[in-house]
């Protein structure tokens, strides 16, 4: 969901050799002014350039084990993708094949062939609808304004921040309320096909799982919070037929 490079510092107590993981989301055909900070094609090849140039990128298994091992090299790093974004596949995958650079992506499977998370409908819902604000209050929710793209960027941010934390089945009622109520469709195509994890993993790309339904696990049962983990790692040890 986030359009912006995020960094995790690992360092094991005691030594000095820490491990750069980079997080991303999302890579676009072109810039999206609603998501300044989300990388397109031509912006994602630059930092990927950067990162051969100046670190020494490792996948993330070997980049732990040697951090645990303290075999890290200098400036040692890790590519990471959230979610399961097609376009993980279609535009990101090409670059980091054409760099030589590996990454992981951690996959919600609850998603895959067709799926849309709430969130990217709530987004769908603030970009295209129509008028000076987005009345909610039906909703016991703000009347959100819209009246220009800093207004909008506002607005989508403090929605879903309202929906967040929001019980799980509650919060999807909800983003499909909103959707039904600004006549938008959902897209069928944001996410990752079944056939497109086979192929990142076919590509030498480390497939992660990433829960299910993407709940905030700290927020359901550990009995919920187990299943989600375990059905989102064996639906794709089924996809790519291995661990």
């Amino acid at each position: 969901m986030s359009a912006r490079w995020l960094f995790g510092r690992l360092s094991p107590a005691g030594h000095d050799a820490s491990l750069t993981v980079l997080i991303f989301h999302r890579v676009l055909s072109a810039p999206d002014p609603l998501f300044p900070g989300e990388p397109d094609e031509v912006w994602f090849e630059t930092q990927m350039q950067w990162l051969k140039q100046w670190f020494n990128v490792l996948p993330l298994t070997e980049a732990i084990e040697r951090l645990r091992t303290q075999r890290l090299p200098a400036r040692a790093a890790a590519i990471t993708f959230d979610d399961g974004y097609a376009d993980n596949c279609t535009l990101a995958l090409p670059i980091l094949r054409k760099t030589g650079l590996p990454a992981t992506f951690f996959v919600a499977t609850g998603y895959l062939d067709g799926g849309q998370m709430w969130n990217d409908k709530v987004i769908e819902v603030v970009r295209n609808a129509k008028g000076p604000s987005l009345d909610l209050t039906a909703l016991d929710l703000p009347d959100y304004p819209l009246d220009s793209l800093t207004d909008r960027r506002k607005s989508l941010g403090l929605l879903l921040d309202a929906l967040k934390y929001m019980e799980p089945a509650q919060r999807e009622r909800t983003a499909e309320h909103l959707m039904a109520v600004t006549n938008i469709e959902p897209s069928r195509t944001l996410m990752l096909t079944s056939d497109q994890v086979r192929s990142l993993a076919d590509s030498g790309m480390t497939i992660g799982a990433h829960t299910v339904s993407h709940p905030i696990l700290a927020r359901v049962t550990d009995e919920d919070a187990r299943c989600e983990m375990i059905q989102s790692k064996r639906r794709l040890e089924s996809i790519i037929g291995r661990q």
